[in-house]
């Protein structure tokens, strides 16, 4: 292709003036300023024969029109000020063209400090009669430190192309930050209900926040951060509580450390971890001699802190086969602490004198997956299970052990209740407070609304408080019990801290949507568009949804799956974020089956809990494949349609379901042999992840075990449908099936190294595959810490891009791929 020397002294002078005179700010994105020549042509400066460029409206899009009429001139326009780039690296230019008549080129451009042109790369175009989506790509030479599009009509063409939307990318970008939480976990009162302690969730990256915040003026006062170590790092915390001199001690996660607050103090100081493994500290309870009693995950340990050492309580776990001590409460006048254990469920009373244990939880609540939240007051216990709310009598027996005998069950209860005051208790229930009457045992509803997930109660007088989260931010609920009169207001000052990405996907609308891990949350990101901070969102946040575990754009419409209980929302991105209403909850797998079921001879599935795996049919309806409830082997296919009733079914005995694709009018997925958490042992001996097909003609499954060379893989982590043929992974393993012939016409391992029974984490999720639409000969896809490239026809792999920690992967319109690792968002482009 030929190529001009700018025309002129006066251009070769504007071009250097604009590299001396402008240095632009260093953003993530390398933002053309102007891109989309929505200013006219403010910002392309002079290149080649003058005039021929002019900024028009074409086909409902502002644009750069060159019209080029004469053969022995070229025309042109160059971004200016041109963009930081760096010798050596990888640099790409995207636009949008109309070509009308003749031939358009699209160059990327590099150049030194003082303006001189080292190096061009470039694409040519000659589709015509639609806007096209283009691209050239080329490495920054040594000395170059800037980089610029040019649109072009060469020597020799003749005709006119309408040009927008003009992007350039590093070959790796990082994004920064796409999530940001400001609610709460660990929460707990003083005495006097004036001050409340809770703590702000962090990433791996980011210390989690203690807020010391002051009821009366819904403010924080003062912010500490929980210091760590890069080999103990703490991400955030469930657990708080005071003890008997008042100081305030937290318990933290993943490292089960303790962490101890001397209200006034500057500092939180670290006590150390706790007995037992790499965990959680669930819930901590303060003793009546100073001591602070705490429950562990993973090893279901029961656990005393006093005078500065640790000391395990009975046996670990504390009861066979229970990895969670979730939830504890104390009787300090018995000096007994009660202990909400999983999975199954449990609740275990245990004599901190002599040691004896009791069960009381009653047997019709044994299948429940644990005991979230217990707390002993009014001489009752409160035991909360899958949002029913158990009211027990603890009753000695004859011979000296103990029962829990039921006074009453309130369902559709949320998580806490208040410490007893007056001989009644206050809960949330149908988002309205409510009050049980201890001595009557009789439930009465309000007319406040906290509108927020309580994190905690306490008493400021004769006024009920409560701190908690919305999707504003952290609230404070007052409530007078004598008087009726409540508030719910957002509290000021109180940490804003970034979320970490639990999964990422392509929206209908072409962005690039995030969902927060544990604190919920959902982040927009428009492609190359992103603005210069990265410690911060380039959009606020989206609050409302909880964890998000997969996304999917079907349509016009955005599907998300959310943990817990397997929730299926639908979202129209070109309407108001406005949680109930937009996006709204079409199904919730946890509500499906039956709690004592497992897929057995006869049985249905257990409810639901994690939707890894969504897919989408042309005529609408939405299939979700999910991990079951705590305990639970089985996770099954939900299928959601608007206008008929939603179902669950078991597809797969004994496997969960983590992975779906649509094609020829059937769904295929894959299973995983790992169920859910709590399940013993982690894989059923010798079980293999198998492919299935689900009709939705008539209803039936076909299971097609993997091929011989590929048995006792534990997972099938992602599927999908490539030139009407279903590519699949499995622990490192390539395979295509054919859904003509029912047969497997590959199987290669790629990747020796994946081996899920020894590391289990990955055994839900791991490898991701996508095609893009510039690049018809090749599948794309993420396993492990690296981004790879498939040859279609020989099946031939290349590794581009190795990065520690990366997980998920999704496209873009342009077929960049985009990756998370840990909060921050990151674009790779191939």
């Amino acid at each position: 292709m030929p190529r001009s020397r700018l025309t002129g002294i006066a251009a070769t002078a504007l071009l250097i003036l604009a590299f001396l005179t402008v240095s632009p700010a260093r953003a993530a994105d390398l933002v053309v300023a102007n891109g989309g020549f929505d200013d006219g042509l403010t910002g392309w400066s002079g290149s080649h024969s003058p005039g021929g460029v002019t900024a028009v409206t074409w086909q409902g899009r502002t644009s750069a029109q060159i019209a080029d009429a004469d053969a022995t001139k070229a025309y042109g326009r160059e971004s200016m000020p041109s963009l930081p780039a760096a010798a050596g690296k990888r640099y790409a230019v995207f636009a949008k063209v109309w070509v009308e008549s003749g031939s358009a080129d699209l160059y990327l451009r590099f150049r030194d400090d003082t303006g001189t042109l080292l190096s061009s790369a470039y694409t040519h175009v000659t589709a015509r009669g639609q806007w096209t989506d283009v691209r050239a790509t080329g490495t920054a030479p040594a000395g170059a430190t800037r980089v610029s599009a040019l649109i072009y009509s060469g020597v020799g063409n003749v005709g006119t192309a309408y040009w927008d939307d003009i992007r350039v990318s590093a070959a790796v970008t990082d994004l920064g930050v796409q999530l940001e939480s400001a609610v709460p976990n660990g929460t707990v009162f003083d005495a006097t209900g004036g001050t409340v302690y809770a703590v702000y969730t962090g990433t791996e990256a980011r210390n989690p926040r203690l807020a010391v915040i002051d009821v009366a003026r819904e403010t924080a006062t003062r912010t500490l951060k929980l210091p760590d170590s890069a080999a103990t790092p703490t991400v955030g915390g469930w657990a708080a509580t005071i003890a008997k001199d008042g100081s305030v001690y937290l318990g933290t996660y993943p490292n089960s450390k303790l962490y101890r607050y001397v209200p006034g103090q500057a500092t939180v100081s670290d006590l150390g971890r706790a007995e037992g493994g790499y965990s959680f500290i669930w819930d901590l309870e303060a003793g009546s001699g100073g001591e602070i009693y705490g429950g562990t995950y993973n090893d279901g340990r029961y656990f005393r802190y006093q005078n500065g050492a640790f000391t395990t309580m009975g046996a670990v776990p504390v009861r066979p086969g229970k990895e969670n001590v979730r939830s504890i409460a104390h009787d300090p006048v018995a000096d007994v602490t009660y202990l909400g254990t999983g999975t199954n469920a449990g609740l275990v009373r245990y004599d901190n004198a002599t040691g004896r244990t009791d069960d009381l939880l009653p047997a019709a609540y044994a299948n429940e997956s644990m005991v979230g939240d217990l707390t002993w007051t009014g001489d009752r216990l409160f035991a909360w299970l899958n949002r029913t709310l158990l009211v027990l009598r603890v009753v000695r027996n004859a011979d000296g052990s103990y029962r829990g005998d039921v006074d009453a069950v309130i369902g559709d209860a949320e998580w806490h209740v208040s410490p007893a005051r007056d001989g009644k208790v206050w809960f949330v229930k149908d988002e309205v407070l409510q009050s049980y009457d201890i001595a009557t045992r009789t439930v009465t509803a309000t007319n406040a609304r906290p509108g927020m997930d309580v994190t905690g109660f306490g008493w400021a007088g004769d006024t009920l408080v409560a701190l908690g989260g919305a999707p504003t931010g952290t609230k404070v609920f007052k409530y007078t019990p004598a008087t009726g009169q409540w508030t719910s207001r957002g509290v000021s000052s109180v940490p804003i801290l970034p979320a970490a990405i639990n999964a990422l996907g392509a929206g209908p609308d072409g962005k690039i949507y995030t969902g927060g891990y544990l604190t919920g949350g959902t982040g927009v990101y428009d492609p190359l568009h992103g603005d210069a901070d990265d410690d911060t969102p380039d959009t606020p946040t989206l609050n409302g949804l909880h964890q998000t575990d997969s996304l999917l754009a079907a349509g016009n419409r955005l599907y998300i799956g959310v943990y817990p209980s397997a929730k299926l929302y639908e979202y129209d991105p070109a309407q108001a974020w406005n949680p109930g209403t937009n996006p709204v909850l079409r199904y919730t797998g946890g509500q499906a089956g039956d709690i004592a079921h497992d897929c057995g001879a006869g049985e249905g599935p257990p409810p639901q809990d994690r939707p890894y795996a969504l897919a989408a049919a042309p005529d609408g309806t939405v299939y979700m494949g999910s991990v079951p409830k705590y305990g639970k082997r089985s996770g099954a296919l939900s299928i959601w349609k608007a206008g008929a009733q939603g179902r669950t079914l078991c597809v797969v005995p004994g496997q969960a379901v983590v992975s779906l694709a649509y094609e020829g009018g059937k769904v295929y997925g894959g299973t995983s042999a790992r169920g859910a958490l709590g399940v013993q042992p982690v894989f059923e001996p010798d079980a293999s992840a198998t492919l299935f097909a689900y009709d939705p003609a008539t209803g039936g499954v076909t299971t097609y075990p993997l091929p011989a060379a590929v048995t006792n893989r534990r997972a099938i982590t992602d599927v999908t449908a490539v030139d009407g043929d279903i590519w699949g992974f499995a622990e490192g393993w390539l395979f295509v099936f054919d859904p003509g012939s029912g047969r497997y016409t590959t199987a290669t391992q790629l990747f020796p190294g994946v081996d899920y029974s020894a590391d289990p984490t990955h055994a839900w999720r791991d490898a991701n595959l996508t095609t893009v639409p510039w690049d018809t000969g090749h599948v794309y896809g993420s396993i492990g810490d690296q981004i790879f490239r498939i040859d279609k026809s020989t099946k031939a792999l290349t590794v581009l891009h190795t990065e520690k920690g990366m997980d998920g992967l999704a496209a873009d319109a342009d077929g960049n791929l985009y990756y998370k690792v840990g909060e921050a968002l990151r674009r790779y482009v191939p």
